[in-house]
């Protein structure tokens, strides 16, 4: 019994070691300035207010007292991230699945010469961090001219999360039963036998590729911070270091910080339900 005391006691306060810092700072998203600034410190935000995170966007707001609050000086910078980082997401993510599907698919349920030695050279790719590469990228893209562009950044994202999600793809389709001989006999290509009967069977995997693909690339910082910051092709957390070189304002980077945890939180939320739903329900039909 102490044992489940103890455990239950560790997983308490790792949760509130991690937590916590975490609220703290989210909090003051929605405290006003001379909140932030009072001592001591209020835990939680005694008068709740929006200012914050309307004043990041570049909106004024007025209290409800009549108090005028100007928009941030960062604002432009927050709100350009903001999209330059959805289309990177998104564009990365959909190339990333294109490219990744078929890849998982021959390294998982093929057979071809090399095929350990390419699949360490994947793994070698995964390993590496992407700060060694900083460097060669950063030169290559001078001379291409792809600094501060989204193709860009585009490109050197893809080279992330396409040998990780390919790795992590093979497993699950090396995983999936073995069809294709009885699909063959029911006339069915190779390519049908993938798109219709490989590809629904291994749903599962390549939604949680897609939510792998669209965390990297909406958390790319390394790259973005040296090829596109400062530039119209900033993105959202590149924007969020230039807090840290501007007047103090802690409601604006925590209102920011806040703006690129929503939708990471919404994506894995979302697909983690059809994820669900999909582990319901397919045993049933069987």
């Amino acid at each position: 019994m102490k044992d489940v005391y103890t455990k239950w006691l560790v997983i308490v306060l790792v949760i509130l070691w991690t937590v916590t810092p975490l609220y703290w700072f989210l909090s003051m998203a929605f405290k006003t300035p001379a909140e932030i600034s009072s001592f001591p410190p209020s835990f939680y935000p005694k008068h709740p207010t929006i200012m914050g995170l309307i004043t990041v966007l570049g909106r004024q707001y007025v209290s409800r007292t009549g108090e005028v609050f100007l928009p941030s000086g960062q604002s432009g910078q927050v709100v350009r991230g903001l999209l330059n980082s959805f289309i990177l997401a998104a564009v990365v993510t959909v190339i990333t699945m294109v490219l990744v599907v078929p890849l998982g698919y021959t390294f998982g349920r093929l057979e071809f010469p090399h095929k350990n030695k390419l699949l360490f050279a994947l793994l070698f790719c995964v390993a590496v961090p992407p700060i060694v590469t900083l460097i060669p990228f950063f030169a290559l893209f001078m001379k291409l001219r792809l600094t501060g562009t989204l193709l860009g950044l585009v490109i050197v994202t893809l080279t992330i999360t396409v040998p990780f999600v390919t790795w992590l793809l093979s497993g699950f389709f090396r995983n999936v039963p073995y069809v294709e001989r009885l699909a063959r006999t029911d006339g069915f290509s190779r390519f049908e036998t993938l798109v219709m009967i490989v590809i629904p069977m291994a749903r599962v995997g390549i939604m949680v590729g897609a939510i792998v693909a669209f965390l990297f690339s909406w958390n790319e910082y390394a790259f973005a911070q040296i090829l596109v910051n400062g530039t119209s092709a900033t993105t959202l957390p590149a924007s969020i270091s230039g807090f840290l070189f501007q007047h103090p304002e802690p409601e604006h980077l925590s209102a920011a910080v806040l703006y690129s945890m929503v939708p990471p939180f919404a994506v894995a939320y979302l697909l983690q339900r059809h994820i669900t739903k999909m582990n319901i329900v397919e045993p049933m039909g069987r």
